[in-house]
């Protein structure tokens, strides 16, 4: 958590661009919270903003609880997306997923409880990107 109480994500939400790392030293892009870069093993990492598009590599549905006074679950879809720029992220998908699903999906920013981590990506009909 940053020190005003907001996570990462919800920090990033607020300014409504999905940040990614890029590494300093050999320009690899990567997701967004590597502490070291995959290709050269450097650490000089920068953060940049994301076009916030991307597919769908993999999804599961799973259940998820809900806040407020039920405290219920209800499936949710969490998926890793691959960002147009390369790296993959982990996310929640907003809406159905339709197979095949790899789909056009887009980053969507909203007000989240404290305990949300992941970006929320919605899925775009056809050729929306």
């Amino acid at each position: 958590m940053t020190t005003d109480g907001m996570t990462r994500w919800q920090g990033i939400a607020q300014k409504c661009e999905l940040m990614i790392q890029r590494c300093l030293n050999c320009t690899t892009l990567l997701a967004p919270l590597m502490a070291t870069c995959s290709a050269c093993q450097g650490s000089n990492l920068e953060r940049v903003p994301s076009c916030g598009v991307g597919s769908i590599v993999s999804s599961k549905v799973v259940d998820r609880g809900l806040s407020g006074l039920d405290r219920g679950r209800v499936p949710c879809t969490i998926a890793i997306v691959e960002l147009d720029e390369g790296p993959w992220v982990y996310t929640w998908i907003d809406g159905d997923v339709p197979a095949p699903s790899d789909c056009p999906v887009r980053v969507e920013f909203r007000p989240a409880s404290t305990a949300e981590q992941l970006p929320v990506f919605a899925v775009r009909a056809g050729d929306q990107r």
